[in-house]
């Protein structure tokens, strides 16, 4: 079983004025869904950052670290024996509100280190850019609900590989893929519950795997700033690209195409801590 570690760390702006432009200047509210009168709690997911996206609408900076080790023994075809290894990611993610219903998202945006312990199997590189906006189609502040629509479209920017014979293009390959998603919130007391409906569809289904994505998050309010939570996430294929005999997926960070993609299901624990109003981490 490969291990991975999700760490989060958020600067959330939307509870202090912006010094970007003048609200005047385009009439937007960056509190988004936050502030006084609105939503009051926000725990937003960890394990699940590219594909789980919060029905909130925030305007924040989110710095991503995700460390996933590699088994072994993965057997692969035309490539031999890929002999373990691990992968990190450093990256950012963008959101703005434009009002209390309309925000602007880039979800995905970094550099991967790609590490196999075969011989010339490893790369830096560009992971590709994803961005898009969600909208609140139900907001009710005296049940602590929220239900939010929305849809990104991954652009194929990155250099991400794996060889120079017989190159597994990790990102960059393709058309990208168009992501629509519907995310929901519920609070009740101290618990929280959020759930999301996704389908990550590539635009070239020769090259990716498209995927079903599905995801539950549960948090629970034990001290003031301090939120102990417990994460599921599902991903099921739709079609086999068959680009490769490769029998297993990147999914949601990188494609490459395999030709039998199979089920994969993730569980995650861990806790946010809420340093202030502005600053917010968690880990899994």
């Amino acid at each position: 079983m490969s291990r991975s570690v999700f760490l989060s760390l958020f600067f959330l702006l939307a509870v202090t004025p912006l010094t970007i432009a003048p609200a005047s200047a385009f009439d937007w509210d960056y509190k988004g869904s936050l502030g006084e009168g609105k939503h009051g709690h926000y725990v937003p997911p960890v394990s699940n950052p590219f594909l789980n996206e919060t029905p909130f609408i925030t305007t924040e900076v989110r710095l991503l670290y995700i460390y996933n080790n590699f088994p072994n023994n993965i057997l692969t075809p035309g490539l031999g024996a890929l002999g373990g290894g691990n992968l990190v990611f450093l990256g950012t993610q963008f959101r703005v509100a434009v009002s209390d219903r309309l925000g602007l998202i880039v979800n995905k945006f970094g550099y991967a280190d790609f590490n196999l312990k075969v011989p010339n199997r490893s790369d830096f590189g560009l992971t590709n850019i994803s961005l898009g906006l969600k909208y609140v189609l139900w907001s009710d502040t005296d049940q602590d609900a929220l239900v939010t629509l929305g849809a990104t479209y991954e652009i194929p920017s990155g250099t991400l590989k794996s060889g120079s014979v017989n190159v597994l293009q990790l990102q960059g390959d393709g058309n990208g893929f168009i992501t629509p998603f519907v995310t929901a919130v519920k609070r009740y007391y101290k618990f929280s519950v959020q759930a999301m409906l996704s389908s990550k569809i590539t635009l070239d289904q020769d090259r990716n795997a498209s995927w079903f994505n599905y995801a539950l998050h549960m948090d629970y309010k034990i001290l003031p700033d301090f939120f102990p939570l417990v994460e599921f996430n599902g991903f099921t294929p739709i079609n086999d690209p068959r680009q490769n005999q490769l029998k297993f997926e990147g999914i949601d960070l990188f494609s490459i195409g395999g030709a039998d993609p199979q089920p994969v299901v993730t569980f995650a624990s861990g806790a946010r801590y809420k340093f202030d109003d502005n600053v917010m981490a968690g880990l899994v």
